[in-house]
């Protein structure tokens, strides 16, 4: 289990749950489109990740990527994040 924190809220992602999915289960507005990591179009940034948090991708992701970037439709998170959402 995961915790993700925001600017407004904060909520946990289930084991096999991608980012994504956590997002639009606790009524988190995303873009989505591909849910596979080469449009895109989900591309957040995050804030800060704790010291022993993880980020895998389910996918190889496509899409360039810089440091602070993730794309939550092929990501799950172990450990706790601050996105950089409202």
């Amino acid at each position: 289990m995961a915790w993700i924190f925001t600017n407004n809220t904060q909520f946990y992602l289930h084991d096999a749950e991608t980012l994504l999915q956590g997002m639009l289960r606790s009524k988190i507005l995303a873009n989505h489109q591909c849910l596979e990591g080469y449009c895109g179009t989900c591309k957040l940034k995050y804030r800060r990740r704790h010291h022993d948090t993880r980020i895998e991708y389910i996918n190889e992701p496509l899409v360039m990527l810089d440091d602070d970037e993730i794309l939550p439709c092929c990501c799950q998170v172990r450990g706790a994040i601050e996105l950089d959402i409202d």
